[in-house]
């Protein structure tokens, strides 16, 4: 009797099914892996002391893996996107986005209000006997590093003018947004600051505008700003790139593969024109580069436009210097071009404040001058604890940006104290002035 014939599956089979369950293994091993990643980088995000990689040689497997570096391109760039205050606008680059708040327990807690300014919610229309203010600029308006809406010094300013003048009603509106100039706070106060109806605007900003006119890799300085200010993108992806994208494998090649981040992801926080996350040369202006006479008329015309623009609909203007403590400006190697171009700015509007009878208060000054006689005493402070250490060791340390135990944090960014000092200094001025109610 003859054996039954065993049939054997050829080699390219066996290969191809191989092939196929190592595919099908990756796809699972890879969909799993990063929503694990997810996790990770989630539970790292809750240490307050968690720094989150934005370059890729600092990247770990899970950072690799997760979706925010997936779809933002890093984890540092993903954190502050999903968590992103500001969204495109059409006429002002980007703006604050209506009712955004901070997660509760968050170092630095938050909010918007649903017309989409810092702090308390407000309406368009000014009830009757309030006296209002807005207050205009960039990130030390908006209040970058200060603790709480609470601690912001416009909301400062309200509470002292409030508690000095108890027989009126006293609300201050901050209008500040990081990142922009006077290009960004002429266009909102005609299109929307204005329409609150303000009976006082202080204007407080210098170094954006300064860093405007200074800045090179844009190109010439243009009378629009154009040179800085580039369109914030929005990415509108293919019916078929959406559903794509639902998958983590398609992700992790779109990410490490193409081109993705690049292109349409590092595109910088504030759309800035050829912004780089860290710059590899300082891009201001500090070798043969175009003239930057053109960007500080543009501030004075910007400045101009703001006060014509505020009496023509019945708004006092008050100039408040910006204050810097100008060793903060010292790591970079264009130090002395930003500190003259600062007080640049400065001197267009002390003479603007002359020639258009602007009143103006040289919060800058007062504030600097408090700010330099804390750091000198911590400094006797430390030598007498050490005299055998160098001094200029702890010169070196006491004016290092980036202290939270001095009045301000970073460059013109205050901490609650220095906030509260900037709000008293402006309060002090408008109560012996004749531009807030008696």
């Amino acid at each position: 009797m003859s054996e039954p014939v065993r049939t054997t599956r050829p080699v390219w089979k066996k290969l191809l099914l191989a092939f196929v369950l190592t595919l099908v293994l990756l796809e699972v091993g890879v969909e799993l892996g990063s929503r694990w990643a997810d996790r990770v980088l989630a539970k790292r995000a809750l240490d307050p002391a968690y720094k989150a990689p934005g370059e890729v040689a600092q990247f770990d497997l899970w950072d690799r893996l997760a979706y925010l570096t997936l779809e933002y391109g890093s984890p540092k760039r993903g954190l502050e996107q999903t968590g992103a205050r500001s969204a495109p606008h059409p006429y002002l680059g980007y703006a604050l986005i209506p009712n955004y708040k901070t997660a509760p327990g968050a170092t630095q807690q938050v909010s918007h209000n649903a017309l989409g300014f810092r702090g308390k919610e407000t309406t368009w229309e000014k009830p009757p006997g309030v006296f209002r203010i807005v207050t205009t600029g960039g990130s030390s308006v908006y209040g970058q590093s200060e603790s709480s809406d609470a601690a912001v010094w416009s909301q400062k300013l309200e509470d002292m003018l409030q508690a000095a003048r108890p027989g009126f009603r006293i609300e201050v509106v901050n209008l500040g947004v990081s990142g922009w100039s006077t290009h960004e706070m002429l266009i909102n106060l005609a299109l929307r600051g204005l329409d609150l109806a303000p009976d006082l605007v202080i204007v407080y900003e210098a170094i954006n505008d300064m860093r405007c006119a200074l800045y090179t890799p844009g190109g010439e300085v243009q009378h629009d700003n154009t040179h800085w200010r580039q369109a914030w993108p929005t990415d509108r992806p293919s019916a078929i790139e959406g559903i794509a994208a639902k998958s983590r494998t398609y992700l992790v090649f779109r990410r490490w593969f193409t081109d993705y981040a690049a292109a349409r992801v590092d595109l910088g926080f504030y759309a800035i024109r050829n912004y780089k996350p860290n710059f590899e040369t300082d891009p201001y202006l500090h070798a043969p580069n175009p003239t930057p006479q053109l960007g500080f008329a543009n501030t004075r015309r910007n400045l101009t436009g703001i006060v014509a623009l505020c009496r023509s609909r019945g708004a006092q203007v008050l100039f408040a210097t910006q204050a810097l403590p100008r060793w903060h400006l010292d790591r970079h190697a264009s130090r002395g071009d930003q500190v003259a171009g600062f007080e640049h700015v400065i001197e267009i509007e002390r003479a603007l404040a002359r020639d258009l009878d602007v009143p103006i208060v040289e919060s800058g000054a007062l504030v600097e001058a408090s700010c330099e006689a804390e750091v000198a005493q911590k400094i006797a402070e430390a030598v007498a604890a050490a005299p055998d250490r160098p001094r200029a060791e702890i010169e070196a340390e006491w004016r290092r940006p980036g202290r939270r135990d001095l009045l301000f944090f970073q460059e013109v960014h205050p901490n609650d104290r220095g906030s509260e000092l900037l709000a008293r200094t402006i309060a002090d001025y408008l109560l012996a002035s004749p531009l807030v109610p008696r």
